[in-house]
């Protein structure tokens, strides 16, 4: 009896030994893969903070408004960094580390970066801010066979020069015209026949009362016809074959609100390609490899819009 509880004893301590070698093996294996689940999310967390700072960056740049010192905020390269720095939480980027450019609208026509900033003249309509975020990422556990690598978001915006206030402007849509008011007179009252008064008849020493007469309402007077609105002349249009640049120009119209560049297409409605406030449309970017386009520009007054222009008709080779 004694024997038989001598080899349960240790066939029991032999059991708990192999149990202590075999965790002792598995433990590294098992505290590699918790770090490495541990560095996978840091590196997507710092992925996912690049991609929030040039978003924020960019969207600060493009917005209308001053910067607070009297500078206007798509030229504030500090604040635009600034707003890319706070959506960083666990990591850190330099100012070498946040580029931002200014473009026509693609980034191979860049026109001005922090270092040489463009003018405020410089700046327009379609052109974009571009900010570029940059990162090094590098494990924080060096036993873990990840390498170091670059991290690397970039984000545009269109920039918002100023925002025109007046009527909207459909592309390509109907034309608005003023249509003259028809006067139509309904609070005229139409009298009605006196009763015939009932009663004695009156004696010839009486004097007869008049009854009281309806006297009509008052008459609608017609609006005036408005004015029409003359045409712009002088229209031209030149084009740079090289990027697809068409340079507008025009007289100005005296009393226009702003006026609108259009495009001749086939069928109709022709296409809006250049809206501005101002007496002068600076560019459109239009593809002309090897088609022929047609534009007229109009002027407009509240919602009403001239007669078309004369037309200009462009073209560039093939390739």
């Amino acid at each position: 009896m004694r024997q038989r509880q001598n080899r349960i004893t240790r066939w029991r301590g032999t059991r708990a030994g192999q149990g202590l070698v075999e965790f002792m093996l598995v433990l590294p294996v098992l505290l590699l893969l918790i770090l490495g689940i541990i560095e996978l999310g840091r590196m997507f967390l710092i992925l996912a903070e690049a991609t929030s700072a040039s978003r924020e960056a960019s969207r600060y740049g493009a917005s209308v408004g001053s910067d607070g010192a009297g500078g206007l905020r798509y030229l504030d390269c500090p604040g635009m960094r600034s707003a890319a720095r706070r959506m960083f939480a666990i990591s850190t980027v330099p100012d070498s580390g946040i580029a931002i450019s200014w473009d026509h609208g693609s980034t191979d026509q860049t026109f001005g970066t922090c270092s040489a900033p463009p003018a405020r003249g410089d700046v327009r309509p379609g052109d974009r801010v571009v900010v570029r975020v940059t990162l090094l990422y590098s494990p924080i556990v060096p036993l873990l066979p990840l390498p170091q690598m670059p991290i690397v978001s970039e984000a545009a915006r269109s920039i918002l020069i100023d925002i025109a206030a007046g009527p909207t402007v459909t592309l390509g849509g109907p034309v608005v015209t003023d249509t003259p008011f028809v006067p139509t007179s309904t609070d005229a009252v139409t009298p009605t026949p006196s009763e015939t008064p009932s009663g004695p008849t009156p004696t010839a020493s009486e004097t007869p009362v008049p009854l009281p007469t309806d006297t009509p309402g008052p008459t609608d007077t017609p609006r005036p016809t408005p004015t029409p609105i003359p045409a712009p002349v002088n229209f031209d249009a030149t084009v740079t074959c090289t990027n697809g640049q068409v340079q507008f120009t025009w007289g100005a119209v005296t009393g226009a609100h702003y006026y609108a560049v259009y495009e001749v297409v086939s069928p109709p409605p022709d296409v809006m390609v250049c809206l501005t406030n101002r007496a002068r449309c600076d560019y459109s970017y239009i593809p002309l490899d090897g088609v022929v386009h047609t534009f007229y520009v109009v002027a407009y007054v509240d919602s009403s819009r001239s007669a078309p222009s004369n037309l200009q008709v462009l073209s560039c080779p093939p390739g």
